[in-house]
């Protein structure tokens, strides 16, 4: 058989929509199609102009078909981190979850999808009791499905977003028992997931962690606009002597020192986690820390993580997962693009 385009992998957030095409030939995938595009309205609700929009870049940029897998609205999902009997007891695991997971967040049992694994030694060899699960309300869902189908796109699948995110980064997970962390750093929220081998075993947001409090910051004391904001920080990084044609050195240090201060206060907000993790399997620890979203496109983030955790730090983007063809290696380098490249291979890993 000749080579076929996978779905297109839909990521949107706040600030922008991401969306990947893969190219998938003998088995192997390659990159066919890139795209960031920034919402109308950043920071407000998903309208049906952004996804017209979308489907107007998606036909210029030569994406192949309208069929689609988004993530399931991130601000909508129930989680539980619940401990349960093992399934060795014969208790019915999927009525159990489910009528605690209604429990948890007052909603009726059967308002929403549901998925749940239980969690595991790093050696596999028998089961915890703890079990994570995740619902997505139908409501919700439905409301967030008829946008993108009146748009004219085909959404075959809606995923967890950490789960893309996984997918996506597979071929750098640590083999278990060692624990990689793939913080997400994305311009509304952050967040990190903490996967043994292909194993989700702990997920955590991190509070007032996000670009968009920084750029607010900056807005207010510099006077730089908050479409721009993202761009400065990309510019000016975490150290080097960039010039930066619309300002003085004063203005970039100073701007450099509220990054720098920002970026401390998130890996405060990483340590608790972190510990958390190599505490709750012992002799497993976390080797390596993967960094996708806008966030992690900061000039030297991933070397000032690395030295302060003593642990290997690197962005991830497209192109670190999947081979790329020239014309898109400067788009497969944006670790804001990781999350819309495990969507794109939803299919192939069902």
């Amino acid at each position: 058989m000749g080579p076929s385009q996978t779905v297109i992998g839909v990521d949107v957030g706040r600030h922008t929509i991401k969306a990947a095409q893969l190219l998938c030939r003998r088995g192997r995938p390659r990159l066919f199609a890139l795209s960031v595009l920034p919402r109308l309205n950043a920071g407000q609700g998903l309208h049906g102009a952004d996804l017209l929009t979308l489907q107007k870049v998606l036909k210029r940029q030569g994406y192949h078909g309208h069929r689609i897998v988004i993530a399931a609205p991130e601000e909508n999902l129930l989680r539980a981190a619940l401990e349960l009997p093992s399934k060795v007891s014969g208790a019915p695991m999927e009525q159990i979850v489910r009528m605690e997971l209604s429990r948890l967040h007052d909603v009726p049992p059967n308002s929403f999808e549901m998925v749940h694994w239980e969690l595991r030694t790093p050696d596999g060899a028998k089961p915890m009791t703890q079990t994570l699960a995740y619902g997505c309300p139908h409501e919700a869902a439905n409301a967030h499905l008829d946008l993108f189908e009146n748009a004219g796109f085909d959404v075959v699948g809606m995923d967890l977003r950490s789960a893309a995110a996984m997918r996506a980064c597979e071929p750098l997970l640590s083999p278990p028992p060692a624990i990689t962390a793939i913080a997400d750093l994305g311009w509304h929220s952050a967040s990190v997931l903490f996967a043994c081998g292909p194993l989700l075993i702990y997920e955590r947001s991190l509070e007032r962690t996000s670009l968009a409090e920084l750029g607010s910051k900056l807005t207010e004391v510099f006077g730089i606009p908050q479409e721009s904001a993202h761009e400065v920080f990309c510019t000016i990084g975490l150290a080097g002597e960039e010039v930066v044609e619309t300002m003085d050195r004063a203005t970039v240090h100073a701007i450099r020192k509220h990054l720098i201060d920002h970026v401390d206060r998130l890996l405060e907000g990483l340590r608790i986690p972190l510990s958390y993790a190599n505490h709750q399997f012992p002799g497993a620890a976390v080797k390596r820390m993967l960094l996708i979203g806008g966030g992690a496109g900061i000039p030297r983030l991933a070397p000032y993580i690395q030295e302060r955790f003593g642990i290997e730090v690197r962005a991830v983007g497209p192109g670190d997962l999947v081979e790329s063809p020239p014309e898109l290696l400067a788009k497969a380098r944006h670790p804001a693009l990781t999350v819309a490249v495990g969507l794109a291979q939803f299919q192939e890993s069902r």
